[in-house]
């Protein structure tokens, strides 16, 4: 646990060298934990897009395999179900991932 001093702690109000060097070390150390995890929640964040990226592209794929193919004995809740499915994957796409800029 980390320990910032406050200048009331001190007898005359005034924060020693020591105690200064202690406290902004504890920051330094707060920040760079901050930071690791920061770093690690982006590159979690990008391997969700791409695996969202990757399942819309498949859906994408099924629905213009549902549409270029006329004798399909599929049946029409299907392809209902795949036309719905690539139409809400491809506004979050858009909204999240496309227009979000990393």
């Amino acid at each position: 646990m980390f320990v910032i001093y406050s200048m009331t702690e001190t007898t005359n109000n005034e924060m020693s060298e020591g105690m200064y060097l202690d406290a902004m070390n504890q920051l330094k150390e707060l920040n760079e934990k901050r930071e690791k995890e920061n770093e690690k929640n982006k590159e979690e964040l990008m391997q969700l897009k791409k695996e969202l990226i990757t399942c819309y592209g498949i859906v994408r794929l099924l629905d213009n395999l549902n549409e270029n193919n006329p004798l399909d004995d599929s049946p029409v809740e299907v392809k209902i179900v795949i036309e719905t499915l690539r139409d809400y994957l491809s506004q979050f796409v858009e909204l999240n991932i496309l227009s979000s800029g990393e």
